[in-house]
């Protein structure tokens, strides 16, 4: 078929093929040379192993021995104060060594290692005695590691360490949990809220409670100033402190719109300011006192009259939601009263009436001894204590509601500080009445004064306290029988009742912390407010 004419105007199209396997040749000998000589000429691989650590992590919790040198003390400790005891911790290294080994972690990337749970005392007083003597025993030291998981793991492990041996004081606690909710927040890539937060905490060993981390947040807020000059401030402090100024908080907003920030900065950070200055001079603080100048200070701010404002404060806890006319109502119409308590106060009766009336006892019975007060002087402090004694109204009847003794409570306006406690019901079972009670009753009726024989004998003649207390003075043989059968039980003094007393966790202890101040402050502005009765001679002749 050669003759055949084809498609390409009678010429074949010839395709070499290679044959026997060879390949075509690419390049001249010189283009071949060329490239070798460049490939000659690269330098080698940079050395990067210097960034790497000199031993590799282990994956699992072991004992390993490392330099003194290679291991640091944990930077972000929340504890701030040096151990008291590190010179005998110290000592302690140099005669007998580490007992109980340091446990360590390390930061992905990072060539030290630090301290992972507690121990940052023992590693300083190691790194220190290997910098004096070069004694070989302290070149090293025998470590537990674990495996790096978390800055938030690691804070937790030290706040629990530290917490466990009560080195850390209240405002360390609050800011190791302030950092601690940023590292959580930052590692989760969201904010927590207060229930959250406690959730976290807890899945991850370390419990606190939403009220106790509401006043870590507040203190680390809104409390610095205080926080960074007054090792001493504590728990209780902050939680009389943060009440009160959040109630003048809403004040100001409802009088005028002032921001919280804005309040803060210019009304209380400058009483802060003062009341730290004076810690470091006398060392003394008292979170009543702060709470006091913080009223003045915005009493100034407002343009009002500090008492008046107390006494709108006050208003403003017993009714939250009212509104400032409604709250002025009330303080206007609490102020109308003053000419009758300063009658009251001052010891004379209107009308020309006697001092002690006729349903107080039998006329004569018992003569008042007047403590002479200058009418002017008393008109400022009943001003003054009005706000005061409504505030301790309020505390004693929340105390009295925690403690379940409000049925004992009863009003009464001519006693030292507005009431007093009439008896515990008799109890129905052979237990007889819950210690709660016993000591709510017991401090309660102490405070208000009824045990003095002049105040015992002007209370209403409906009082069963009275008549009891009565017929114990009397010369009567059935009287230690009668008493010992209707009156409570006497309190126990023990250590019991101390640690309940100064627990700053018990809100039933917390709130009478607040009666004690508060009628500390009546008794100081009128310290003869408890009056002095003299029993007349009933037989002549007595002497």
């Amino acid at each position: 078929m050669s003759g055949e004419p084809t498609g390409n105007g009678g010429r074949c199209a010839v395709v070499p093929v290679a044959t026997g396997g060879t390949r075509p040749r690419h390049g001249s000998l010189e283009e071949r040379r060329r490239l070798v000589a460049e490939s000659l000429q690269v330098g080698n691989p940079g050395n990067r192993a210097k960034d790497l650590p000199e031993q590799a992590d282990p994956n699992h919790d072991c004992q390993i021995e490392l330099k003194i040198e290679d291991v640091r003390p944990y930077e972000h400790n929340p504890r701030r104060a040096n151990n008291a005891k590190f010179a005998e911790i110290k000592e302690s290294i140099r005669s007998s060594g580490i007992r109980t080994p340091l446990t360590v972690t390390r930061r992905p990337g990072e060539r030290h290692f630090i301290v992972e749970a507690g121990g940052n005392t023992r590693l300083l007083a190691l790194q220190q005695l290997w910098e004096e003597t070069r004694d070989p025993r302290f070149a090293k030291v025998t470590v537990i590691f674990r495996p790096w998981r978390s800055e938030a793991h690691v804070l937790t492990a030290h706040l629990i360490e530290n917490e466990q041996r009560g080195e850390m004081t209240f405002w360390d606690k609050a800011n190791g949990i302030a950092v601690l909710k940023g590292q959580l927040e930052q590692e989760k890539g969201h904010a927590l809220s207060l229930r959250q937060l406690e959730e976290e905490l807890k899945a991850i060993g370390f419990a606190v409670n939403t009220a106790t981390l509401t006043h870590y947040l507040y203190a680390t807020t809104r409390l610095r100033i205080l926080g960074d000059a007054l090792p001493a401030l504590s728990g209780l402090d902050v939680k009389t402190i943060q009440p009160r100024l959040n109630l003048m908080k809403r004040y100001a907003q409802m009088r005028g719109g002032t921001g919280e920030t804005a309040l803060y900065a210019g009304v209380f950070d400058p009483v802060f300011l003062r009341h730290a200055d004076q810690y470091r001079q006398n060392q003394a603080f008292d979170a009543s006192d702060l709470c006091q100048a913080c009223e003045e200070a915005l009493a100034q701010h407002l343009g009002e009259n500090v008492a008046r404002l107390r006494m709108v404060l006050d208003a403003l806890v017993q009714s939250p939601h009212a509104s400032l006319d409604a709250l002025f109502e009330t303080v206007g119409s609490a102020l109308s009263n003053v000419p009758a308590l300063r009658t009251q106060a001052l010891g004379h009766a209107p009308d020309g009436t006697s001092g002690v009336s006729s349903a107080n006892g039998p006329p004569g019975q018992f003569e008042r001894r007047a403590v002479p007060r200058a009418a002017a002087q008393m008109t400022n402090v009943l001003h003054t204590d009005l706000a005061a004694l409504l505030r301790l109204k309020e505390s004693i009847a929340r105390f009295a509601k925690l403690a379940n003794v409000a049925g004992c409570v009863q009003s009464w306006d001519a006693g030292p500080l507005g009431y007093y406690m009439e008896m515990l019901p008799t109890p129905s079972g052979e237990e007889g009445q819950p210690r709660l009670e016993l000591r709510a009753w017991w401090l309660l009726a102490l405070v208000s004064g009824q045990f003095h024989p002049s105040v015992r004998a002007s209370l209403p003649d409906a009082s069963r306290w009275r008549r009891l207390a009565t017929k114990e003075d009397a010369d009567d043989k059935e009287t230690p029988s009668l008493i010992e059968s209707d009156l409570p039980a006497v309190m126990q003094l023990d250590a019991e009742f101390f640690d309940w007393l100064l627990d700053g966790h018990d809100e039933v202890a917390v709130t009478f912390w607040e009666i004690v101040n508060l009628a500390r402050e009546l008794r100081s502005a009128t310290p003869q407010q408890i009056e002095v009765f003299e029993q007349p001679n009933s037989t002549p002749g007595n002497g």
